[in-house]
């Protein structure tokens, strides 16, 4: 299928000030969409803007606290005043935190929820009428692995993106038929600072995995096929039914095969 139906279209990307985000941004630029940068780190959305002007692409830089109702409203509001209303959303904003459940921080788990779940479904709401209303739209919500392989230390985390991943496959099913296509994109350990905010790790052991480049090219893939589900890479499709039919298994190897397994998976030694 020809890229042409996408050029020129207003794409909003969460979560751009770094990683998936970021090079998401930077490839969809290439292909020709208006780019709107949303994270709250200004400077690092300013320098990304900047660069993506200077290779001739178009971006908006609109700094938002995710976490907060009213800057999300603010923020579509913003875009739709400037430049119209979004035709392309790219949920990837989100964190982790790696620990035991009975150590995690009530606020920190709030501010999880919020941004990896409230944020993702308000998002939605937002531009989802004008999509319904045009028959045209595009939604790219960025799951985890994690999601199909619920997983020790990141209880809480894995269960936001097992979330993204329900949510996101019945509105597939709801939307389908009326023009507006919704893709989910799962991927595995990123080469990106997760490690270091979830886990308290050096730069160079999160630095380990598949790059944010490779992820953001199955962002692209997902929304030019408008393909359901996109692995990254491709080969943990699987997960999601090991899950299901060795559950057994896995609960009763809970806390030494599937530990040992995710610690080699994340790059630990």
């Amino acid at each position: 299928m020809s890229d042409t139906h996408l050029q020129q279209r207003i794409a909003l990307i969460t979560g751009a000030s770094s990683g998936i985000g970021r090079a998401t941004a930077r490839l969809l630029s290439q292909h020709g969409l208006h780019v709107v940068l949303t994270a709250r780190r200004v400077a690092r959305l300013n320098d990304l803007a900047e660069e993506i002007r200077t290779q001739g692409g178009t971006a908006l830089v609109l700094p938002a606290d995710l976490a907060q109702a009213d800057s999300r409203i603010a923020l579509i509001r913003q875009i739709r005043e400037t430049w119209g209303p979004v035709e392309v959303l790219i949920n990837n904003a989100g964190f982790g935190w790696g620990g035991d459940v009975a150590s995690l921080p009530w606020e920190t788990a709030q501010a999880m929820i919020e941004v990896n779940i409230a944020a993702l479904v308000h998002l939605t709401t937002l531009v989802l009428p004008e999509m319904v209303a045009r028959r045209q739209g595009w939604i790219v919500n960025v799951a985890s692995i994690a999601g199909d392989m619920p997983t020790p230390r990141i209880a809480l985390y894995s269960a936001t993106k097992t979330f993204v991943q329900s949510f996101s496959e019945a509105l597939y099913r709801d939307l389908r038929r009326r023009g507006v296509h919704i893709s989910i994109v799962n991927p595995g350990p990123i080469a990106t600072e997760f490690g270091q905010v979830a886990y308290g790790w050096p730069e160079q052991k999160s630095r380990r995995g598949t790059t944010p480049d490779q992820a953001a090219q199955a962002v692209w893939w997902a929304l030019r096929r408008a393909r359901k589900r996109v692995y990254v890479p491709w080969y943990y499709r699987p997960l999601r039914w090991l899950n299901l039919t060795l559950e057994w298994a896995l609960d009763r190897g809970v806390h030494t095969h599937l530990r040992k397994w995710q610690h080699r998976l994340l790059g630990r030694q």
